[in-house]
């Protein structure tokens, strides 16, 4: 059974602007209600016609990014993601919009990993940055640097069960199974309904029913 390793997508909450008069308001509203109902097309138009009021927004940027990565469109995203950036270099929400486009949406990984490092050199605290590097550090074959990734994650935010199901695939494919059982099954305590922390809780019992005494050998191939 092929581990389930959780994503940070970019489908993330979307934040209500400031009041930045009535009629930019009203699209941003709008838009983000389309978003909420997963409406993207319709939430990119109104994204455009609040960005026709307000172009130095970040957030109106970063929103209308997301809604075009949900749609598919990785590059449109990006050049949303960097014309945030454009606006304000040190945005941490968009350097990590566009290091997650980069890793989940290109699979450019190296690329990707650059801007999660911005983002937390910005704010060390990132929990979504760390998720998003272990995650391409994972991808790239660096399983004890995407470990120490989820590590922090899980230090930052130890109620989160994102971190900890992250934490245990990593663990299972160094062959580290009852630790990456105690990951799981601290995933579920958290939140009992989690489905890809079941998976792998199931996948890990099953490999460690099968399992000979000796060491296991480090696999990547079925970790993201």
């Amino acid at each position: 059974m092929k581990l389930a390793i959780t994503i940070i997508t970019l489908l993330t909450a979307i934040f209500v602007l400031p009041a930045m008069g009535e009629s930019a308001q009203f699209w941003s509203d709008q838009a983000n209600e389309y978003f909420i109902s997963g409406d993207f097309e319709k939430a990119v138009a109104s994204y455009d016609k609040a960005l026709d009021l307000e172009p130095n927004s970040t957030l109106l940027w970063n929103n209308k990014g997301k809604a075009l990565a949900n749609l598919g469109r990785i590059d449109d995203a990006i050049s949303c993601f960097d014309k945030s950036l454009a606006i304000n270099s040190s945005t941490p929400e968009a350097l990590n919009l566009k290091g997650i486009a980069l890793s989940q949406g290109l699979n450019k990984y190296t690329e990707a990993i650059s801007f999660f490092d911005q983002a937390l050199q910005i704010n060390p605290s990132y929990f979504d940055a760390l998720i998003g590097k272990g995650m391409a550090l994972g991808n790239e074959g660096n399983l004890y640097g995407s470990l120490e990734c989820f590590e922090n994650a899980t230090l930052i935010k130890p109620q989160d069960p994102t971190g900890w199901n992250n934490k245990g695939v990593v663990l299972k494919q160094m062959g580290r199974y009852q630790d990456a059982l105690i990951c799981f099954n601290k995933a579920l305590a958290i939140d009992s309904s989690y489905e890809v922390a079941l998976q792998n809780r199931e996948s890990t019992l099953q490999d460690l029913d099968q399992t000979p005494q000796s060491s296991p050998s480090m696999s990547t191939q079925d970790m993201l």
